[in-house]
């Protein structure tokens, strides 16, 4: 885990313009697999959300009908039209265990914690009844996503946290949404080395107002982890973390690359 974080660090202190391979890498996947959903659903499926959205899926994964999967529905309004929209996350844990029954090298596969396509969110448009491309998180897929519609600009909920584990990690992506298509703007992490000698935590606010554009600034805390407790796996705990006081850093927002930015410490 100490390895990825430097690399996510180096990634921040650069401060490129363009998206890391791992985002591009995403968006690919993305786009792939958007592709793939070609079946047209009738109407008096689409009446229906639930109908609607399992034939969704199955179109857009290709699931096998016996397949378990879990989903949660979180109800906003991420567009500010009025009406209500829906985000969709879905965790594929039965997959990622088939995967590793397949795969050539399961004990470096488990050693990586599972990681791999098995998380996303799916946007609900409720004006249309319209579904849109999938976002993949990669992540553990021991826990689903936890997503939550929040606030950074217009006093609209229009953007989407979205926290997840890396084994013995937890991170916080923020995604704004344009034209139903999420876009990440935030990543950071919220704690690492979970059950280790060496852990880390970090605690993030929304700030009144930002100092450089409408989106408010993002003001990051060190915090205190939570020790493991006895017969718990650090892959699936959710531990406690307990705020410090003192500004670690603050990211704001540019508008012409479109994310946060912090400064880089010395």
């Amino acid at each position: 885990m100490k390895f990825i974080w430097f690399i996510f660090t180096l990634f921040l202190l650069i401060q490129l313009t363009g998206c890391s391979e791992n985002e591009a890498n995403t968006e690919e996947y993305n786009k792939d697999i958007s592709d793939q959903n070609n079946v047209e659903i009738p109407d008096s499926i689409k009446k229906d959300f639930d109908k609607h959205l399992t034939y969704t899926l199955q179109g857009i994964f290709q699931l096998n009908p016996q397949e378990n999967y879990t989903k949660t529905i979180l109800e906003t309004d991420y567009n500010g039209d009025g009406i209500v929209d829906k985000i969709i996350t879905i965790n594929r844990l039965e997959k990622a265990n088939l995967d590793l029954k397949n795969d050539d090298n399961p004990a470096k596969m488990l050693e990586m914690g599972q990681m791999g396509n098995y998380n996303h969110f799916i946007l609900y448009n409720g004006k249309d009844s319209s579904f849109f491309s999938p976002v993949l998180v990669p992540s553990s897929p021991y826990l689903g996503l936890e997503v939550t519609s929040i606030n950074l600009k217009n006093n609209l909920k229009s953007e989407i946290q979205v926290d997840y584990r890396i084994r013995n990690a937890a991170y916080r992506s923020i995604y704004t949404i344009r034209n139903n298509q999420a876009k990440m703007i935030f990543q950071w992490k919220l704690f690492d080395g979970l059950g280790s000698e060496e852990d880390e935590a970090y605690h993030i606010e929304i700030a009144q107002t930002g100092k450089t554009s409408e989106f408010k600034d993002l003001v990051i805390y060190k915090a205190e982890l939570e020790k493991l407790p006895k017969n718990e796996s650090p892959n699936t705990f959710k531990p406690k973390v307990s705020k410090k006081e003192g500004v670690f850093t603050t990211f704001f927002y540019l508008e012409k690359e479109g994310k946060y930015f912090t400064l880089p410490k010395n």
